[in-house]
This record gives C-alpha cells, structure tokens and sequence, in this order.
C-alpha cells in the first residue's frame, strides 16, 4: 500500500514512498558506535570496546563511510537524521537502561587505579567518557558532511530535557539539563537543524502532554538563539510511547500542533515505527487515520502558521 497522495495536506515525502529518499535519511545506528549490546541470552557484547573512550574510532568512521556510500545518495541535499541511542555523550545522563555505560566505565577505572579514591575514580571516568563520546559524535557528523555535503546533517532527540518525569514533573527541563546541553556547545554548533524528540504519553494528562512539547520546545529555542540559523524540527509520533497500539485522538494530534506553532517549531517529523504498517490491516488503519484525523490536522496547522509567520511551516 502507498501513500502517495499526502500532497494534499502540505506533508512533505520521499518519493514513491521510498524509504531513503530525496527529502529525508534516517541513519539507524550508523557505523560501529561503541555500544553494549545484550543478547538474546541475556549476555552483554561489548561492540567496539563498549564505552566511547574504549572504542576505536577509525574502525567506527570506515564502517560508516560504508554506510553512507550505500545508503545516501551522492547528491542527497535533503534532512539526514543520525539516530544513535545507544548511550548519552554526557555521563550523568547515562541512567536507568543506559547505566551500564556508566558501570562499565567505572570499573575500569577501578581496575587501572586501585589506590584511587572513589571520587577520583569517578572524575575520571566522566572524563574519559565525555572526551570520547565528544570525538566519535563530533567524527561523525564531520564524515557525513564531508561525504554529503549537500544535506542537512543532525542527531535525533537533542537537545534532551527530561520534563514530565518522575524526578521532574513540570514542564521546565531539569534545571541541571541547561548547564548540561551548554556543555554541547560542539554540537549545536555542528548541527544543521534542532531536532528534539516530542513522543507524548497515554499516562499523563492532557495538559501534561502540552507541557512536554512546550519545555522541550522552549529549551529547543534557547539552544537556537544562541546558535541561530537552525530549523526546529521537532519528532512526533502519531501514537502513545507508553501504549503503542493506541492512536492519538483528534484533539491530541491538533492541540500537540497548535503548542508546537506557539512555542516556535519551525515544522515537524511525523515519525513511523515499521511495527505500525507491518500487515496489510495495520496499513488500511493508518490510511484511515491519515485521511480522517492526521492529514486534515496538519493542512489546519499550515493554515494556522502561514497567518501568523511570513512562511510556511514544513512538515515531513
């Protein structure tokens, strides 16, 4: 099944729906970021050292010259998304399924320096760790560019904030996010585009979920004004990350919206799991649901930014 008529409602997309196309590449854990990969076993493999300041970064950078060579097309001058979620490039962001890599990182400092104190040990550890998840980060992006340097070129999710969580239930970021996301000055400065991730949750209310979109919005914001000339193209999912089965109702998708124009979007991604059009039922769903809720929503939206912005927003 295609979906080769979302013209009609201003949604910008590859053409004939291909996945990798002319508009917009997603580069799914490209090369060989290190990572601790678990096994179907419940064994941890430690792919490229494991840690960043473990890794070997050459082996990272021609494994992804590969990908980009096979899976860009050279004259690509579309959006490119890395999507590498594997770990965190500050170390006390590294938490709950991510804590491994601050484990890990620990202990082998451990090991190397057994007269240390704990507190040194930790120093260290953040050090090496920030260092290295800086150099493969910063490395790869300059590959990508260097490669396809028609495209835009950014990481999905950044920059992070933490809002609406159990250890910061408001609407503001984590007040320690801001000094952090400061700390990656590297990267905002590398980045074409501002590209945070806005996946809401059935749990939280309706006025929570505006709250989320607008605090990752408004740390969105103060990153581009301190580096300007960077669309905010935010991530938006079409269903609940917390009940994948369930779609996002009418008032959700066009409340979602209107918070995103207020709070200075310069447009979105409408973002798809493969689960969601894996058999032909899935797929007649979604078409029913683009044609009656989504499309509709986003022609209102463009209707909505075209009067009150002298352009457009863009919408993929």
């Amino acid at each position: 099944m295609y979906f080769d008529d979302l013209e009609k409602f201003g949604i910008i997309q590859n053409t004939n729906d291909h996945f990798r196309g002319e508009k917009i590449i997603i580069l799914y854990d490209p090369g060989m970021f290190p990572a601790l990969i678990k096994n179907p076993n419940g064994t941890i493999t430690r792919r490229n050292g494991g840690v960043p300041q473990e890794g070997n970064l050459q082996s990272h950078l021609d494994l992804l010259k590969t990908h980009l060579e096979e899976q860009v097309q050279e004259n690509f001058s579309g959006l490119g998304v890395i999507d590498f979620e594997s770990w965190r490039p500050i170390f006390r962001q590294n938490w709950a399924s991510l804590a491994p890599y601050r484990d890990l990182s620990i202990e082998l400092e451990t090991v190397r320096h057994k007269n240390w104190s704990k507190n040194a040990i930790k120093q260290h550890a953040v050090k090496l760790f920030e260092s290295a998840g800086r150099l493969f980060m910063e490395e790869t992006i300059k590959l990508a560019k260097q490669l396809r340097p028609h495209a835009s070129w950014s990481y999905y999710a950044f920059p992070y904030c933490f809002n609406l969580t159990p250890n910061q239930p408001s609407a503001s970021c984590d007040p320690r996010v801001f000094k952090e996301n400061d700390q990656l000055s590297w990267l905002w400065k590398m980045e074409d585009s501002i590209i945070p991730s806005l996946y809401l949750r059935k749990s939280l209310t309706s006025h929570e979920r505006s709250d989320l979109i607008a605090g990752r919005l408004h740390e969105a914001a103060r990153l581009g004004r301190k580096f300007p000339n960077r669309p905010i193209l935010p991530y938006f999912w079409f269903k609940f990350l917390d009940q994948r089965d369930i779609y996002l109702s009418k008032e959700d998708i066009l409340n979602s919206f209107k918070v995103m124009v207020k709070n200075g979007a310069d447009g979105h991604i409408i973002w798809g799991s493969s689960q969601d059009f894996d058999n032909q039922q899935k797929c007649v769903i979604f078409k029913n649901y683009l044609n009656e809720i989504l499309g509709p929503a986003v022609k209102e939206i463009i209707s909505i930014g075209s009067r009150s912005s002298s352009t457009d927003d863009t919408l993929i």
